[in-house]
């Protein structure tokens, strides 16, 4: 076997690792994320985990890193995609993101929310990291839409994109709750609706 095909059957297995303990967050909460339950969702020994990850820890850790990455790609790709002023831009990029959220059964939001519960303060530093970012790309737009007098400019954009960011976060884990018993888009865009009204300013 050659030093590519090592390399990529490494990089299967470690993929095939953090995607189980997504499944076991999602499935049955955070307290049920052990090496040995992700080795019997990946069919492999324990020691076989420990070839690839040295502790529970850093699987955690290459998690949230991947959901970093396509919760802030789904945002920030909806914002540079749509045309319009900057709130149009925010409403666009929003609806995909909700697009992605109802195709994932929400599991970014609820990996949010799940590792926070871990208690480990590493892990909580770089969500916390990822929540500021997202964030960030929301208050960006809002700064934006500020100048072109979309929003009041007694409005701070940082509390603006924290608070949406809050509402976004709350509805999808009460969807998830429910079993994702109401239609998730509609109930976003009343809520949506009622913030855009409270931050508009005069254009």
């Amino acid at each position: 076997m050659s030093a590519y095909q090592v390399r990529e059957n490494t990089e299967v297995r470690r993929t095939q690792i953090v995607d189980a303990a997504r499944k076991i967050i999602v499935k049955y909460g955070s307290e049920h994320v052990t090496i040995k339950r992700i080795a019997s969702e990946v069919r492999i020994s324990e020691a076989n985990i420990y070839r690839h990850f040295k502790s529970k820890r850093q699987i955690l850790t290459l998690l949230v890193e991947n959901m970093e990455e396509g919760l802030l790609a789904d945002l920030a790709t909806g914002a540079a995609d749509a045309g319009g002023t900057p709130i149009e831009r925010l409403d666009k990029a929003l609806r995909n993101q909700l697009t992605a959220v109802e195709q994932r059964r929400g599991v970014y939001f609820q990996v949010i929310a799940e590792i926070v519960s871990f208690g480990d303060k590493r892990l909580n530093r770089k969500v916390t990291e990822t929540i500021a970012k997202y964030v960030g790309l929301i208050k960006d737009i809002l700064v934006e839409a500020v100048k072109a007098g979309e929003v009041r400019g007694d409005i701070n954009p940082q509390d603006a994109a924290e608070l949406l960011f809050g509402a976004v976060q709350g509805l999808v884990n009460t969807w998830a709750l429910s079993n994702y018993s109401f239609d998730l888009e509609s109930k976003f865009l009343s809520l949506w609706d009622v913030y855009r009204k409270g931050i508009a300013g005069m254009t």
